[in-house]
C-alpha cells in the first residue's frame, strides 16, 4: 500500500509538471510538481526502506531522463509551439508620405507627443515647443525616420 502512495505522488507530480509546460506557464505548478517529486524520493528514506528508496530514486530519475530524451528526440515541442509570425512592420521612412513645411491640425494634445492630421491621415507627432492644444494648426519642421516634429502656426 505504501508503494502505491509513492507511485501516486510521482504520477501527480509528473501531471503537474506537464500541465505547467503545456497549459499554465508561470512556475507555480512546476514548482509544486518538483516538490512532490522530492517528497516521493524522501518518503521511503524516512520510513526506513533504504534499499528500496535507492531503487525508487533511480526509477524516478530514469523516467524523467527517458521522458526528456523522448520529447527532444521526437520533436514533440513542434506540436505545441507557436507557428504564427507578425507580418507587419514599422514604416521605414515618413519622408515619402509627408514633407517639411506641410500644414495640419492637432487631433489630441501634444504633450509633447500626440496625434495630428495631415492630408487626411492621422500620424503621431512630437511638439518642438512643448504643449500644443487640440485643434491647433501646426507645421512640420523636421522629419527623422519615424518621428514627425511640429510647431504651432502663429
Amino acid at each position: 500500500m505504501f508503494w502505491f502512495l509513492i507511485i501516486g505522488i510521482v504520477v501527480i507530480a509528473l501531471l503537474f509538471i506537464l500541465a505547467e509546460v503545456l497549459f499554465v506557464p508561470g512556475g507555480i505548478l512546476g514548482v509544486f510538481g518538483g516538490l512532490l517529486l522530492i517528497y516521493a524520493i524522501y518518503l521511503p528514506y524516512n520510513e526506513g526502506y533504504t534499499i528500496l528508496a535507492h531503487i525508487n530514486t533511480l526509477v524516478i530519475f530514469t523516467v524523467l531522463t527517458a521522458s526528456l530524451f523522448t520529447i527532444i528526440k521526437q520533436k514533440s515541442w513542434k506540436r505545441v509551439e507557436l507557428k504564427t509570425s507578425i507580418k507587419s512592420s514599422v514604416r521605414d521612412d515618413l519622408r515619402t508620405v509627408v514633407s517639411i513645411g506641410d500644414i495640419g491640425t492637432t487631433i489630441s494634445r501634444l504633450t509633447p507627443l500626440g496625434t495630428i492630421k495631415l492630408k487626411g491621415k492621422t500620424h503621431e507627432a512630437k511638439s518642438d515647443t512643448g504643449f500644443i492644444n487640440p485643434k491647433t494648426e501646426i507645421e512640420i519642421i523636421s522629419i527623422d525616420r519615424n518621428e514627425i516634429i511640429v510647431k504651432p502656426l502663429k
